[in-house]
């Protein structure tokens, strides 16, 4: 079966994730370039980067690696065309970040909002944590449970109704063991409110140094 995110057109997702009942491409805009801020990282890694949503807070003069990964080509095709410029550096992967395949060279940031819901849990934070140089960090985002809203509200971009099929929510208690078992160690946590009454769970985690 097709994974539903390549049927998606990017004008679909952006306009799902912006329109005033979701709300949430603003808010992980933010998370990001709260994160950037926070760890200025000499490299990141963006998993489930979509179109680039955030990468104009990317401060060349800090971040001189920026890596963004999706499975959807058409996604990166638009970040390509909004970023190439701003962002000379920019590496674009079309791959599965949870695949038994996946190696990038560490980086000393990752950024993963909204994706741990679509994939297998522990190959992808097997594959973060090889992602990561020790001492590296990595800042999660999680859809928690709404009772009284539906994982994915219904918008007038009816291709967003597919990924129902697919998703499947995390809890951060599972999370955080998943990472505590492959040497990511919680920081601290975070949660941010959403539209329809949800919430965020953020986690920041840093990868353990074997020299401390």
């Amino acid at each position: 079966m097709k994974n539903p995110w390549l049927t998606i057109p990017a004008e679909d997702y952006e306009g799902h994730m912006a329109s005033p009942d979701v709300g949430q491409l603003q808010v992980l805009n933010r998370l990001f370039k709260a994160a950037l801020e926070e760890c200025r990282p000499v490299s990141v890694a963006i998993f489930g980067c979509s179109t680039g949503n955030g990468f104009e807070h990317i401060d060349t003069a800090t971040t001189l690696r920026v890596v963004g990964v999706d499975i959807n080509p058409c996604y990166l095709d638009v970040a390509r065309r909004r970023f190439l410029d701003s962002l000379p550096m920019l590496e674009l992967l079309e791959e599965d970040f949870s695949s038994g395949t996946f190696v990038i060279h560490p980086v000393s940031l990752v950024f993963a909002a909204l994706v741990f819901e679509y994939v297998d849990v522990g190959e992808a934070v097997r594959n973060i944590s090889k992602s990561l140089e020790a001492g590296g960090v990595l800042v999660a985002a999680l859809q928690l449970p709404a009772p009284k809203s539906a994982p994915i509200t219904k918008t007038r971009f009816k291709s967003l109704e597919a990924l129902a099929t697919i998703m499947n929510l995390v809890s951060p208690e599972e999370l955080s063991l998943v990472c505590s078992e492959n040497g990511l160690r919680e920081m601290r946590q975070d949660r941010v409110a959403l539209k329809q009454g949800k919430e965020l769970y953020v986690g920041f985690y840093r990868k353990d140094d074997p020299g401390e």
